[in-house]
């Protein structure tokens, strides 16, 4: 196996003379300067190294491969590229940290260049999971390194007392530069490795497992059994999961066409559902970068669904070249059609607004409409001006005579009879029939002009302003779950209140379960 993994490393020599230069030292830049802009760069300029690598012929000496003029052109390309990187990355920079951004055209071009690099060298389905264990192998040999490491140095400073936090430092840098090391020979020929099969047999047992657990979860939702959570996703979620996993076994095994053909069914059914979804959504609300981006998705999984089962031969090169396209689009024009969708969006709201008859609290509800939307175009375009006051609204819209209506308040009381239903975790405290204004010897709870404070001797943990809008909200046998300053957790089952004429919470009873942090 060593052997094969120094053979595999020297095959990435002669594959890609620059690529691996690049590609080790942008491990040292993440072990070292992991939070420099120029890291976020490097990378960009690593994989588009290797990308241009792919389509150059090696030789078999590795002297003369160095010393061939094609690395000229690759390295003249490199400097193009970098340049290009740096003009339209010259705006923000702090903003591209590595693993740490939120802009979405710095991921759209790592995306893309990936899965170019992908679609070059995973061209058939028998790299393709050699190419998956492979990085699994790579992965799980860099933990061990690591814990190996971690036990060294650890002991030695315990016997030598060398501690030191610019020591601790180069430590994790040395463990995480060496994953260049340890992945490496993925850039060479993986596939003489023959640990293949036990990770598909692995996959295969995860898959089968996961598989059961989202379609659990997918009927504990449809009943209400289970909180929902977003559906669109999820279901995207599993189709591009069932379709890697499709991918492996066509790369190992020779699968029916009646298991294909229920395959595409399947995975078109959830394609489906998402469109029609994300289409409504789009409909109305306008587009955004990231309903765009789910929609770009749920068409790829839909063409790659349906070359991997009737156009097998072409279907993983192509999925890959595709996905780069996307990705490419989605980077450069995702916000400017968010853009233009939500200003749409915000005129046709405007010009709807004209034509009603609006109360106070009504122009309450525009107006937060309209500030949402002013917002999100902020968030596209930060030239864009959101601000927006209610005043500015109501002379917008000649509404300057509306006043805010008088709140009529209403003796309330109500007592509660919760079944007593199974808490999702168990708790370390139950306060019984706890009333606000006593306390325990720990605990203490008081209601002053409608905030609700809990108190660990003397100490606030909780303060809920408004609770008297909670009470008037809540339903019989629901729990109100709320996160304490100390990191535990809590939860009101309210038994009885009393608000009276002013609108003022005079008591309140409830159980109340406490989950402590260990």
């Amino acid at each position: 196996m060593f052997k094969k993994f120094i053979n595999s490393s020297y095959l990435a020599l002669l594959n890609h003379p620059l690529g691996v230069i690049f590609y080790l030292c942008f491990w040292f830049f993440v072990a070292f300067f992991y939070d420099s802009y120029q890291t976020s760069i490097f990378l960009l300029l690593t994989l588009f190294i290797i990308f241009c690598e792919t389509f150059t012929e090696s030789k078999s000496n590795l002297i003369q491969n160095y010393k061939s003029l094609k690395n000229l052109w690759v390295g003249f390309f490199g400097l193009i590229f970098y340049i290009f990187l740096n003009f339209i990355f010259k705006d923000g920079i702090e903003n591209y940290l590595i693993f740490f951004t939120n802009n979405s055209l710095y991921i759209s071009l790592t995306t893309a260049l990936i899965a170019l690099v992908c679609a070059r060298k995973l061209y058939d389905f028998n790299y393709f999971h050699h190419f998956l264990a492979a990085i699994s192998f790579s992965i799980s040999f860099w933990f061990i390194f690591g814990i190996f490491l971690a036990i060294f140095y650890g002991s030695f400073d315990f016997l030598f007392d060398i501690s030191s936090s610019m020591l601790d430092s180069c430590v994790l840098s040395l463990w995480l530069c060496s994953a260049g090391i340890f992945s490496l020979f993925l850039l060479g020929n993986f596939t003489s490795c023959n640990f293949h099969k036990i990770f598909v047999f692995i996959l295969n047992t995860f898959s089968i497992l996961y598989i059961i657990m989202l379609f659990t979860y997918g009927l504990g939702a449809l009943f209400n059994l289970l909180e929902n959570l977003s559906i669109v996703h999820l279901c995207l979620w599993f189709g591009s999961f069932l379709l890697i996993n499709l991918w492996i076994n066509l790369s190992f095994y020779k699968i029916k066409k009646s298991l294909l053909y229920a395959f595409f069914i399947v995975v078109l059914s959830l394609n489906i559902f998402v469109f029609y979804a994300i289409i409504i959504r789009i409909t109305q609300y306008g587009f955004t970068p990231e309903r765009l981006a789910v929609l770009a998705l749920n068409l790829w999984l839909l063409i790659a669904n349906y070359l991997s089962v009737f156009k097998q031969k072409i279907a993983l090169k192509f999925s890959f070249y595709l996905l780069a396209l996307m990705a490419l689009f989605l980077g450069f024009f995702a916000n400017y059609i968010s853009f233009s969708s939500q200003k749409y969006q915000l005129q046709k709201l405007e010009n709807s607004i004209h034509s009603l008859n609006l109360d106070y609290i009504q122009s309450r509800q525009y107006y937060n409409q309209i500030k949402s939307i002013k917002n999100t175009l902020h968030n596209l375009n930060k030239n864009y001006n959101n601000n927006y006051s209610f005043d500015d609204f109501l002379k917008t819209y000649n509404l300057t005579h509306l006043k805010p209506q008088k709140i009529e308040f209403h003796n309330m009381s109500k007592k509660f009879h919760p079944k007593y239903s199974k808490l999702k975790e168990n708790y370390d405290e139950v306060l019984f029939d706890f009333i606000a204004g006593s306390s325990d010897f720990k605990y203490f709870m008081k209601i002053d002009d409608n905030t609700l404070y809990f108190l660990l001797q003397e100490k606030e943990l909780l303060k809920l302003e408004n609770f008297d809008k909670i009470l008037k909200n809540y339903q019989e046998n629901s729990q109100l779950s709320y996160k304490l300053n100390n990191g535990s957790s809590l939860i009101f089952i309210p038994l009885e209140f009393n608000i009276n004429i002013k609108g003022q919470i005079t008591f309140f009873k409830t159980h109340i379960f406490i989950k402590n942090t260990k």
